[in-house]
């Protein structure tokens, strides 16, 4: 938890989950938080809670243990900022109003949900109003893309009142219950000499604190004189922390993993997103080496994000295919489609290229079906299903095909594409021509040509030519330009004396065979 410069305690068992809160507008996310810290007396931050991101930790009642909330705003202004806080957050709540049901913004938010990490928990608010329908409510979140237990699912659900109070002590019951059995997110561990890791979820001028950004830690701890290095418009800056605060702007001597506080006193305003790392030296060279890391990642994952078709994928990937077999795993919506799809891919034959279903079954796409499709090298095939939270992003860490469809013919039509790519030959290459140096020149840039004369088919430019000694192939390059006397040409045939340059310099000495190939 972030400590005052009052009290300094010296216990840390476990890192701070950090929990952020998504919804649409006006269905008491505010309210639900406002609550929890009345729950709190020890709460480390107050204030209230409007148009911007803020971050603060609350002690739980008869416990040791802390949670951090990430609260973002509830309207479209600021949908970059709901997906950065998804971004970070071990566990994201859901919140519906049980009056209003699923929502525009429920359904971004939804989106949200399943492309993060982060385990989800779906909190019906507004229980204490008359009339409502709560299993239509929790139908309309499961139709809607979160599959909810009592629904075929495993995403809990709870349900709140956010006036009354009803439910709020279970609520951060039930999350420390998903943080402990589901477990936290995982970091790299941090280089040596890097202390932690921040992330900006805001950055406001004040008029006498001036620049001010407010973090979240995700790994490590910070303290007050630590370096803290950043990159700001390709630029790499380090500075010492002048202060850190809470919102009520009270001093902290330290803020530790999983929980938030205020820099304040950089020199520049920071923009939303970007990651600090907390230094112990003025190492300009140790930042430039984590943040290329952090870049690269970021690309890799970027990359990765990219929609492709089945047989884009194989045909960019080094994935092996064993006994002329498609590898798949299927899912299905119900047990009628699935056999279906099973018989229809069982009859695809493509030049003796065809399917292999090393695994099916009816129901969502699960974190098992990606880490048994990781090991038998398969692709996962989903049709009229969903894939579970937190299972799209692993998948394309371990660089594994999920791909799920609305349309049952799309299927069948994308694998016969990918058996047909996985049936073209591989390329080769095919002998075309051969010469014999007679004399090498060197001209005045210093590069060389091979006078030779072409002795069996032609030599071809653009093509690629080993040269050869005693039987032994002594150098390898492609022909640059070919030239007769002094008129360039494309090729050289039989019988014709020619000069070749090559475009990397090779070992060759009068007499050296040149052989030609092309790829075929």
């Amino acid at each position: 938890m972030a400590r005052s410069g009052k009290k300094i305690q010296q216990k840390k068992k476990t890192r701070t989950p950090i929990v952020t809160i998504l919804g649409h507008v006006d269905h008491g996310k505010t309210s639900i938080l406002d609550k929890i810290r009345e729950a709190d007396v020890q709460s480390s931050e107050a204030g209230g809670i409007t148009q911007k991101v803020s971050v603060f930790t609350v002690n739980i009642p008869k416990t040791e243990q802390e949670i951090t909330f990430v609260d973002t705003p509830g309207h479209e202004a600021f949908d970059l900022m709901r997906t950065r806080g998804g971004s970070i957050a071990d566990i994201v709540l859901l919140v519906v109003a049980a009056n209003d049901g699923v929502q525009p913004q429920t359904k971004e938010s939804i989106d949200i949900i399943k492309e993060s990490t982060a385990k989800p928990i779906v909190v019906i608010n507004k229980v204490d109003l008359p009339d409502i329908d709560l299993e239509k409510v929790k139908r309309e979140v499961t139709n809607a893309g979160l599959q909810l237990e009592g629904f075929g699912g495993n995403v809990p659900v709870i349900e709140v009142s956010a006036r009354t109070g009803k439910g709020i002590l279970e609520l951060l019951d039930l999350i420390l219950l998903v943080a402990e059995v589901e477990g936290l997110r995982e970091d790299i561990k941090l280089p040596k000499g890097v202390l932690g890791k921040a992330f900006v979820l805001e950055s406001v001028k004040d008029e006498f604190k001036g620049n001010v950004s407010s973090i979240v830690l995700v790994q490590g701890n910070i303290c007050e004189g630590n370096w803290f290095g950043y990159k700001v418009n390709e630029k790499l800056y380090i500075e010492k922390i002048k202060g850190l605060i809470t919102e009520e702007d009270q001093k902290l001597c330290t803020v530790e993993c999983g929980c938030g506080g205020k820099v304040i006193g950089l020199s520049h305003l920071l923009e939303l997103g970007t990651t600090g790392f907390i230094l112990s030296t003025n190492n300009i060279k140790l930042l430039e080496s984590v943040i290329k890391t952090k870049e690269e990642e970021e690309k890799e994952e970027t990359t990765e994000e990219t929609e492709m078709n089945i047989e884009d994928f194989f045909f960019g990937s080094d994935v092996e295919e064993e006994g002329e077999k498609l590898k798949v795993i299927v899912k299905s919506s119900s047990e009628g489609s699935l056999e279906a799809i099973k018989n229809t891919l069982s009859q695809i034959v493509e030049d003796d290229y065809s399917v292999d279903i090393v695994d099916s079954g009816v129901g969502n796409i699960t974190l098992r079906d990606v880490e048994f499709a990781e090991l038998s090298k398969a692709i996962v095939l989903g049709f009229e299903v969903q894939v579970e939270p937190g299972v799209a992003d692993y998948a394309k860490k371990k660089k594994v095909l999920v791909k799920t469809y609305d349309v049952i013919y799309r299927i069948f039509e994308e694998i016969e594409e990918a058996l047909a790519v996985l049936s073209l030959p591989e390329e080769t290459e095919e002998e075309i021509g051969s010469a014999k140096i007679k004399a090498i020149f060197t001209l005045s840039d210093g590069s060389k040509v091979l006078g030779s004369k072409v002795e069996k088919g032609m030599m071809k430019r653009d093509c690629k030519v080993y040269i050869v000694r005693d039987d032994e192939i002594v150098g390898e390059s492609k022909i640059k330009s070919l030239r007769i006397n002094k008129d360039q040409v494309n090729e050289v045939k039989n019988g014709f004396e020619c000069g070749i340059q090559l475009f990397e310099e090779v070992d060759a000495i009068e007499g050296d065979s040149i052989f030609c190939y092309k790829k075929v």
